[in-house]
């Protein structure tokens, strides 16, 4: 179906054998020889193809072992064009960080509906370990746990392609300094807000857990506006 559509023969190679198992362990290619006698291609030019689609996550080249093809992961092939945007030009953040709140926003109810019983105990456990940082006489950032948060409500979604963007999303953050102080009074306020949205997951109030969550993006907004952070500098 694809055909010619493919930028790498190894690609169609794997589409065509099915190789690509969507869980479970890799699936080990031909030898080196074999494969690119299949593919009618140099030993060369197949060897260039496997470190090219090693990037994006595609297989895994282990000296040797083999070459195995890895399960689709769209976090990978993106994380490292999201984090070389964010480097290239401070801009790409902010574009990023708009497209993550329509992405939280839009499948707010479906990932929500689908958590667990374990899953909203992991949150409230998320939720009590920071506001413990956060009060300890020696007061630390969350910042993991902010970030653990927010992509285990999206756990269970089922969307490679949305999962993948929040990820890579939370690098680009990291990568910015998102992550280092900015203001005591700020993170005592996003994490009331969290308190907000997981009191009203476990209550299984999905359009008040909406409302906190867009509350929350709210004070984000204001800190990019208000600290500096849109021009690239850090206050």
């Amino acid at each position: 179906m694809l055909q010619g559509i493919l930028p790498y023969s190894i690609l169609q190679y794997i589409v065509d054998k099915e190789l690509a198992l969507p869980d479970g362990e890799p699936v080990k290619l031909p030898p080196m020889e074999e494969l690119a006698e299949d593919l009618a291609v140099s030993r060369g030019k197949l060897r260039e193809e496997l470190v090219a689609v090693q990037a994006y996550g595609v297989v895994d080249m282990r000296p040797g072992d083999g070459t195995y093809v890895c399960p689709f992961d769209f976090y990978t092939a993106i994380r490292t064009l999201a984090l070389y945007g964010t480097a290239c030009d401070w801009r790409y953040f902010d574009h990023f960080y708009k497209l993550r709140v329509q992405l939280e926003i839009g499948f707010w109810e479906e990932a929500v509906s689908k958590l667990t019983e374990e899953d909203k105990q992991e949150l409230r456990h998320i939720l009590d370990h920071a506001e413990r940082k956060l009060k300890a006489s020696r007061a630390e950032i969350p910042h993991k746990e902010h970030r653990d948060l927010h992509l285990l409500v999206f756990r269970r979604l089922g969307n490679t392609f949305v999962q993948g963007l929040l990820k890579a999303y939370w690098d680009t953050y990291e990568a910015v300094g998102m992550h280092r102080y900015f203001d005591y009074s700020y993170y005592e306020k996003i994490w009331t807000g969290h308190r907000k949205m997981i009191e009203a997951i476990a209550a299984g109030k999905l359009e008040e857990g909406k409302r906190a969550l867009a509350e929350h993006f709210v004070s984000l907004e204001n800190r990019l506006q208000g600290g500096g952070l849109r021009d690239g500098g850090e206050k």
